[in-house]
């Protein structure tokens, strides 16, 4: 199967933009309604993979990391009935219904489940990923996803659906509407000539359910601003991936989000015109973090109210000094990814002197720089190359770790923010009394040890107990061309 992604014929694959378009970096998008709950413990398509029948369950003597940012409860029973969380309080006290089953969880802790807000039905190789993928999300702990971009939008909208009615396992999914680019960019792409066309699209898709829209790197001024105009008229939001536009000029139109951070900012470029997609890479060089030119670009996002989606995931699979394949990864990929994987490596290797090693360390500390000053993060994965969906997700809570937040304040990022840029706030991201039970048990104690967010025990959605273990049973190979 072709890539769904092409090369930029307007950049060298060697630099950092170029080497980030390889890889289909992407935007995000959603779906208004909130989850329907269902009772399906007797649908074999879901009970195969359940650790038991749905039912009232109390979790015992478990740790808790809320989704708040603030530090972990100790010694704690959490009961969940009817798909939602309906007490918390100390196990010594807590008073469980005698209907309820017990799991007595001593060394655990309890956390929202992942909301993965740069995340993909797709990626280069297979334009549709379907229920592979949604097994591997769930199995790792992310319960919600935002999809950023869509490559094939009906595909991803039956998928949603499937899942919603519980016809097949996965997380909640916002479907995204196709990507907006303009001439120069990638050919699958929409290309409205004219703001009245793309005007035309936000209403179209609108109708058909996408409730986000996304701008790729080579849209042009007045098509942006046609787009969020109408979008908001239509009350959708917009994000992007930019290039053609700063974020400043982004930020002034009135953009909701834009992803992958500083990686994807031209504002710095000495030569920038306006309209033109050139690489960051030139401006990022010599940047100061700390200096004036980025206070102001960060002071305009926080007053605009522009949400950030952290990428660090995939921006990290560039850098020949960082890890790269997890041995767990490269065991779901198929024979051809596996090769693939392989000849990037021995480039990467070759080409290591074009990614300096404190170009990362400049990413990381502008979103840090960022939050500090107010602004609104959160986090996705960009599933491409070897990151995959779900150990994307994971790597990327560890990456906002080594950035400076600690657990609880990364932990928040990639939940409680996420599910209110989803218009969510009061129905998940958090572990909090009435709030839907999605919820994910791991093995040890995450407030110490960001690594513990892999050791996924049993995942909950909507009170449904799955077991990872059967999640991914049968999954190995499955990724990428047969």
């Amino acid at each position: 199967m072709r890539p769904f992604f092409k090369p930029d014929r307007a950049k060298s694959a060697t630099g950092i933009a170029g080497l980030l378009l390889i890889t289909g970096l992407a935007c995000f998008s959603l779906f208004a309604a909130a989850p329907t709950q269902l009772d399906s413990s007797h649908n074999p398509n879901i009970q195969d993979y359940l650790a038991f029948p749905r039912q009232s369950i109390a979790l015992l003597d478990v740790d808790i990391l809320d989704g708040s940012g603030g530090p972990a409860l100790t010694r704690q029973t959490v009961v969940l009935s009817n798909g939602r969380i309906s007490q918390i309080g100390p196990v010594a006290t807590t008073i469980v219904p005698e209907q309820a089953k017990q799991l007595h969880l001593p060394g655990h802790t309890v956390i929202p489940g992942l909301v993965g807000m740069h995340d993909h039905t797709h990626m280069p190789g297979q334009t549709f990923l379907g229920e592979v993928a949604a097994r591997l999300w769930l199995a790792s702990g992310v319960t919600t996803i935002q999809t950023a971009g869509s490559a094939d939008f009906q595909a991803e909208l039956g998928l949603a659906a499937a899942i919603q009615r519980d016809d097949m396992p996965g997380p909640t999914i916002f479907p995204t509407a196709p990507y907006l680019t303009g001439p120069d960019g990638n050919g699958p792409m929409h290309k409205p000539e004219t703001p009245a066309q793309a005007r035309q699209l936000v209403r179209d898709w609108s109708a058909k359910g996408a409730t986000w829209f996304k701008l790729y790197r080579h849209i042009q001024p007045t098509i942006a601003a046609a787009v969020i105009d109408e979008a908001h008229k239509q009350g959708r939001k917009v994000t992007g991936h930019l290039c053609s536009l700063t974020f400043s000029e982004a930020a002034q139109m009135g953009i909701d989000s834009i992803e992958h951070g500083l990686i994807s900012a031209t504002d710095f470029h000495p030569q920038k015109s306006a309209g033109q997609c050139v690489s960051s890479r030139q401006g990022l060089a010599a940047l100061d973090i700390e200096g004036e030119e980025v206070a102001k670009l960060i002071d305009l996002l926080v007053e605009k109210q522009v949400t950030l989606t952290s990428t660090l995931a995939i921006i990290e699979s560039h850098f020949a000094h960082r890890p790269q394949g997890e041995a767990r990864s490269l065991a779901l990929m198929s024979e051809a990814w596996q090769q693939a994987y392989q000849r990037r490596q021995r480039q990467l290797k070759n080409n290591a002197s074009s990614m300096p090693d404190e170009v990362l360390a400049k990413l990381m500390a502008f979103e840090h720089r960022f939050v500090q000053a107010g602004g609104h993060l959160v986090m996705g994965p960009d599933p491409g190359r070897h990151v995959l969906p779900g150990h994307g997700n994971q790597r990327g809570f560890e990456l906002l770790v080594e950035a400076g937040f600690s657990p609880p304040q990364a932990l928040k990022i990639a939940t409680a923010n996420a599910a209110k840029t989803l218009g969510q706030a009061a129905q998940f991201g958090q572990v909090a009394i009435g709030f839907n039970a999605d919820l994910v048990v791991l093995k040890g104690k995450l407030a110490a040890d960001a690594r513990v967010i892999r050791n996924v025990e049993l995942v909950i959605k909507q009170g449904q107990v799955y077991d990872p273990a059967k999640l991914l049973e049968g999954l190995q190979g499955r990724f990428g061309p047969q």
